[in-house]
Order: C-alpha cells, then sequence, then structure tokens
C-alpha cells in the first residue's frame, strides 16, 4: 500500500493548491480528483465565465464603438467562442496537472474517502473512474471537495431546458430568451453575459433588491444599468415551481411564482447558490464535526477537531471564493509543514464581472460591523479621472471607509472599469494597517486609472486633489 506524508481529497483551487505547496515544502503528497484539475472555478466557473465576460465586452464595443470610429456589419459566431472557451479551460487544468507530476506529486483519478486509522495513518479509499478501488495511506488530509449548484426539486431541473450555471457555460446557440432565478453574483454575470449577446432576459429574485449583499450604492448601479439595457428585474418574489413544456410545444419553461404570475423563456437558469460536496467522504464515522449550516468545523490552522484532518474552501466556513480556498490550501499545507500560521479573512477582496465591473474588499456601508465603529468615507468617480475619460469609461465610482480616529482604510468598494485591480491595491494597503496617508506617500503614475484610488482616499478627509468636497469645507469652516 503506498503511503503519503499528505493526501488531498479534491483537485479544484483549495486541493491542488494546498498539494503544490505541500510539494514544495518537501513533503510527499497524493491527490484525488475525479474528472479535471481546477475545480468548478476553472472548469466550470470563474474562468470559463470571464471568457464569455470578455467576449461580451468586445461586442459591446462593436456595437457602441468609441468616438472617431464607425463600424459596418459584423458577426459573431457563439460556437467558436464556446469552442475558444473550452480550449482555454483545457490548456489551465491541463497545465495544473503538469505542474502537480514536475513536483511529484501522486496523482490518483476517482473518488475518496478516509476509510479509518491506525496508529495516527489514516486509510483513504479511492473508487477510481474505472470502477475499481483501492487504498492509500497518508499521515494527514485535507478535504477541499467544493460545492456544486444547489437543486430544489420544485424546480425540476432537466439540465436541458432549465439549466444550472454548468450547463449555461456550454450551450452552442444563444437562448431567444431566458429567465434567471435568482440575482446574486452568479445571475447578474449570467445576464450581463446573455443580454450582450442577444438574449432577452428576465430576473426573479427573492430578496427585495439584485446583488442584496453587496453596498446599497452598486445594487442601485446595477439596477439601473440593467434596466437601460431592457434586462427585466422581478423583485421581491418568491418562485412556486418551474416545469419544461411539453415534447409537443417543443423546448422551454414555465416559472410560476406563489403569487400565481406565469413567465415562460427558452431557458431557465436556476443560480440560487450551492451545496456542500460533503457526502461520502467518511465524516461521520471519523468523527468530523460539522456546524449548523453543514460546513466542516476548522480552527485557524484549518485543521478540523480530528487531528491530523484538515479541511479548505467552500465545504468551511467563509464566502464561497477560488482565491479563498487556495488561501486556505497554503495556510493547511504550511501548518502540516510545521510552519505555523494563522488564517485571517479580515482583508478578502472580491469581484463581480457585469459591465462595468465590482470590486470589493473589507467592511462596506450596511455592515453591522460599521455600526460600532466611527468612520468616514471617500468617494471618486471615474468622470473625473483623466485615464477613465481618455478610455471612454466614465461609468463608476470608488468609494473608501476610513476609520476616523486612526485614518485606517476599513474597506472599500466600487464599479467601474479595471475596478477590481483597484481593489486589489487598497487590499495591499489594508493587509499592511496602511491609511489613507500611506496611500497618499505612495506615488501613483499618470495618467492611470489607479490615480482614482488616493482621491477617494483623501476625500475622506475632505482633501482630494481633484474633488471638492463641501460638506468637509464646512466643517473645517466652522
Amino acid at each position: 500500500m503506498e503511503r503519503f506524508d499528505v493526501c488531498i481529497i479534491g483537485g479544484g483551487p483549495a486541493g491542488y493548491v494546498s498539494a503544490l505547496k505541500c510539494a514544495l515544502n518537501g513533503l510527499s503528497a497524493a491527490i484525488i480528483e475525479k474528472e479535471r484539475f481546477g475545480g468548478t472555478c476553472l472548469n466550470r466557473g470563474c474562468i470559463p465565465t470571464k471568457v464569455l465576460y470578455s467576449k461580451a465586452k468586445y461586442l459591446n464595443k462593436l456595437k457602441k464603438p468609441e468616438r472617431g470610429f464607425s463600424i459596418g456589419e459584423f458577426n459573431f459566431n457563439y460556437d467558436e467562442i464556446i469552442n475558444y472557451k473550452d480550449e482555454v479551460v483545457l490548456a489551465l487544468t491541463g497545465g495544473v496537472e503538469k505542474l502537480l507530476k514536475a513536483r511529484k506529486v501522486g496523482i490518483f483519478y476517482g473518488t475518496g474517502n478516509i476509510a479509518g486509522k491506525e496508529s495516527d495513518i489514516f486509510q483513504v479509499g479511492i473508487k477510481s473512474n474505472d470502477g475499481s478501488s483501492i487504498q492509500i495511506e497518508a499521515d494527514k488530509v485535507i478535504l477541499a471537495t467544493g460545492s456544486a449548484p444547489f437543486m430544489i426539486p420544485a424546480f425540476n431541473i432537466d439540465h436541458k431546458n432549465i439549466i444550472t450555471s454548468d450547463e449555461a457555460l456550454s450551450l452552442r446557440n444563444i437562448p431567444g430568451s431566458l429567465i434567471i432565478i435568482g440575482a446574486g453574483v452568479i445571475g447578474c454575470e449570467f445576464a450581463n453575459i446573455f443580454s450582450e449577446f442577444g438574449s432577452t432576459v428576465k430576473m426573479i429574485e427573492l430578496m427585495p433588491s439584485i446583488l442584496s449583499t453587496e453596498d446599497k450604492e452598486i445594487s442601485k448601479f446595477i439596477n439601473k444599468n440593467f434596466k437601460l439595457r431592457d434586462i427585466d428585474i422581478t423583485t421581491g418574489v418568491e418562485v412556486a415551481g418551474i416545469k419544461a413544456f411539453d415534447l409537443k410545444d417543443g423546448d422551454g419553461a414555465t416559472v410560476e411564482l406563489k403569487t400565481g404570475e406565469k413567465f415562460a423563456a427558452d431557458k431557465v437558469l436556476v443560480s440560487i447558490g450551492r451545496k456542500l460536496n460533503t457526502a461520502g467522504l467518511g465524516l461521520e464515522q471519523i468523527g468530523v464535526e460539522l456546524d449548523g449550516k453543514g460546513k466542516i468545523k476548522t480552527d485557524i490552522h484549518n485543521e478540523t477537531n480530528i487531528k491530523g484532518i484538515y479541511a479548505c474552501g467552500d465545504i468551511t466556513d467563509g464566502p464561497m471564493l477560488a482565491h479563498k480556498a487556495s488561501y486556505d490550501g497554503i495556510i493547511a499545507a504550511d501548518n502540516i509543514s510545521g510552519i505555523i500560521k494563522e488564517r485571517n479573512y479580515g482583508v478578502l477582496p472580491w469581484s463581480i464581472y457585469t459591465n462595468p465591473a465590482i470590486g470589493t474588499v473589507g467592511l462596506k456601508e450596511g455592515d453591522a460591523a460599521l455600526s460600532e465603529l466611527n468612520y468616514n468615507t471617500g468617494r471618486f468617480s471615474y468622470a473625473a479621472s483623466g485615464m477613465a475619460l481618455a478610455m471612454e469609461e466614465p461609468e463608476g465610482f470608488l468609494k473608501v471607509i476610513v476609520d476616523e480616529k486612526s485614518k485606517k482604510i476599513l474597506g472599500a468598494t466600487g464599479i467601474g472599469a479595471d475596478i477590481p485591480e483597484l481593489i486589489a491595491e487598497i487590499a495591499s494597503y489594508m493587509h499592511f494597517g496602511g491609511t489613507i496617508f500611506d496611500v497618499e506617500s505612495t506615488i501613483h503614475s499618470h495618467p492611470t486609472l489607479s490615480e482614482i484610488v488616493p482621491e477617494a482616499a483623501l476625500d475622506s478627509i475632505g482633501e482630494a486633489i481633484h474633488r471638492f468636497n463641501p460638506k468637509t469645507a464646512r466643517k473645517k469652516d466652522k
């Protein structure tokens, strides 16, 4: 029986990153993956959606060319776009596999579970994709099995007419009409993509607003943006059920609300969250504890209550983000290697790829934690940025939240061209406890969009160079 220092179950962002980090730290590692490396993010999430997002942005430019240009007839081949998406995914998943092999990580294709433990050594069962079964031994185990689209029986998801994000990324033809159930991150990203490619899009959301977990200004901005693009939005309603048409009526499905209203479309995309892939791991037999939401409980080192078993990514506490999962994997790998590190999600940026894009890090207005603090906000508009105007990207703003006394940055959110990159800079300041004066003393190249960062930060005290802040000015005059 083969034995390793550590065995990782799951080859997504948490799994493969922890395997590579273990190998870099000098440990012998094995990884079990049932499909292709990269998990949901690389195969059916972050990367493929960004390929389609990029193409949708390009199409938008063709439809509305920049000033001084006129474009005649043009066509797009959506089937070829999907081919390119598949090529990108294959190149990246193949690259991950090559890295694992180069670092001597043992690769096993199939599903894994913790079969038992003897003398502090774990037996890990592997059911291969060909149906055969084997066992390996490991001193430590990392669970990183991720999540999958959430299914509700009443929604009758048939993966043809009523689909999840997985199927949406593989459609070879743009649906004439599309209903999206759920107006969170996934729903809004797909609404942006399919509406640009010509679908008539209707969104149905249970909460009173779209992107309800984001800053209210962001939610209002996207709501207005979508309506200007003829995306129909219905909020504060509950779906009673979804049914595909009878075969004699052709393809499509009907959505019925609990109010009795009905809507029909060629496709219905259900994007109401994700479920945890924790079944079949042997958690109950080995005694791994779960929290009230079914997530695996871990400490600040990402170790479970069972010494030697670690868990990372979607199946643990915290947001379901690929970069959070990779961070988890590094924390687990280092602690297993004797490099003691404590996880800290205090500075965890995230992005939403609508057009324009959204970026956030740390606290935002509306968060309960801010109610206990004295803070100021600084804001700077893209319309006041020379680079944004040169790029013909005047839409958007950056808002920075600053502790009133220490002037440390508590968070930032914004919407506009390349905003995720600006948020990444702010995250660096926050990680090192930076203040707005640290931002001010950092020279930003001109002309760049990054100049928006010091302007927004200094606006929190009324000292933005290119914005007059009458409220703060009046305060100073008193």
